[in-house]
């Protein structure tokens, strides 16, 4: 008995502060995200095809309410696989980076309980790790640059203080030296505001 009414006072204490989150008039949130990355490159080398692989992204994420409009943005670290192909076999590469994507969105629902969002902007990544020289690419891969700036366009739900993204990262300049090549990622993320 005394279990069923500490589960009905917590289930009533979560529902007051969700409730109390959605009547929020600070235009102000701050929360954690993560989420699974899908990544292939595109390449002009002839000996190479990549193939996409699956990572995973994890951070922080503060968000600028401006009516039905908002600006985001997020610190992240993301891993980053690609399988890259040639005659030699396939070469599952791994990219650690630390990712700052800054967006402008506009909520085409806004309830106070539930939004349907659509961003746009940009995403700076900085590669702070890499296994290219465990493999047979990494005289190919010397000249690789650590930096690069890419856009971002995507879709969101938020339901309360959760939120659910598609997005979509392309680059807009080539992270080799010596070839052309651009990481293409899409992600899928899930995130949680507690404030």
């Amino acid at each position: 008995m005394k279990t069923r009414k500490s589960f009905a006072l917590a289930a009533l204490f979560t529902l007051g502060s969700l409730f109390t989150y959605a009547q929020s008039p600070s235009p102000f949130h701050v929360g954690l995200k993560a989420g699974a990355n899908f990544t292939d490159m595109s390449t002009s080398l002839k000996d190479y095809n990549s193939k996409t692989a699956t990572g995973f992204a994890l951070g922080a994420m503060a968000r600028f309410d401006i009516k039905k409009s908002y600006l985001q943005a997020e610190m992240l670290y993301s891993e980053k696989n690609v399988d890259f192909t040639n005659t030699q076999g396939t070469t599952t590469t791994k990219m650690k980076n630390i990712e700052v994507p800054v967006v402008f969105g506009h909520k085409i629902i806004k309830s106070p309980l539930f939004n349907l969002r659509a961003f746009a902007g940009g995403v700076y990544t900085s590669m702070v790790g890499d296994n290219f020289d465990k493999h047979d690419i990494d005289n190919t891969f010397k000249n690789f640059d650590k930096s690069n700036i890419g856009y971002r366009v995507g879709a969101g739900i938020d339901v309360l203080q959760f939120t659910l993204d598609v997005s979509y990262d392309g680059g807009f300049n080539n992270v080799s030296k010596d070839f052309k090549t651009k990481p293409n990622t899409w992600l899928v993320s899930v995130g949680f505001f507690f404030l």
